[in-house]
């Protein structure tokens, strides 16, 4: 995986045009912000303006770098996903799929065992038979993996199974906002090239480290696995 220390949006301005076949993140999630005057306070639902702008300007650079049929799936919430929703609608294809964590979080009353992932397409393509998954079901059930360096780390299994499903050998996958580095290690495990952006430094050197002592680990196991130039 090449992990690239910058923010995404001037690693998309950088990259070639139609030259990505995937695009998989986990973007940081919005709230609306609680404003008081006085002792009244209420949310501000206005906030989240700044970031629908955000990202109907990332779709802008997607539209430019993505090959034609390129799916995206962004992870989210329930608060965040109209953002997702209101700045990529025009797409031809919308969907959405539900993680199920297997594990119950914080929160009253209601604590969730789930998150979502936001599916969009220009046009359309189809998922590639593989495994177990004759076809993309709206509920995954992955657990997190136990090498967690991340608050928001993704499970490396659920992110092969999308790898899988829509790419082949080679092709070029990209993750915005890189975390963990969980899809570049999917990317290096499934034999695709993974370009991970990540704006905090200290964050991509520790997904670095994670990435390399999965390939070490796997090596011992004498499973190999290639890791794309």
């Amino acid at each position: 995986m090449k992990i690239i220390n910058d923010d995404c949006m001037n690693g998309l301005d950088a990259m070639e045009a139609q030259s990505v076949d995937l695009l998989i993140t986990d973007p940081p999630y919005s709230t609306p912000v609680i404003t008081a005057f006085g002792r009244k306070k209420f949310k501000n639902l206005a906030d989240l303006s700044i970031q629908e702008f955000y990202f109907t300007e990332m779709k802008k650079k997607l539209e430019r770098v993505l090959k034609a049929d390129a799916p995206v799936f962004f992870f989210c919430d329930d608060k965040f996903y109209p953002i997702l929703f209101s700045a990529f609608y025009d797409w031809q294809n919308i969907g959405l799929i539900i993680w199920d964590k297997n594990k119950i979080g914080m929160g009253k009353p209601v604590r969730k065992r789930h998150e979502l992932i936001f599916y969009a397409n220009q046009t359309f393509r189809d998922f590639k038979p593989h495994g177990q998954f004759t076809h993309l079901p709206s509920v995954l059930n992955f657990k997190h993996d136990k090498d967690k360096i991340h608050g928001a780390q993704k499970p490396v299994e659920l992110i092969k199974m999308l790898i899988n499903g829509f790419t082949k050998d080679n092709d070029v996958v990209v993750d915005l906002f890189g975390g963990s580095g969980s899809t570049g290690i999917a990317c290096d495990e499934t034999n695709r090239n993974g370009i991970c952006f990540e704006l905090n430094n200290e964050i991509s050197i520790a997904s670095k480290e994670r990435g390399e002592k999965r390939k070490e680990k796997d090596l011992t196991a004498g499973t190999l696995f290639e890791t794309p130039n």
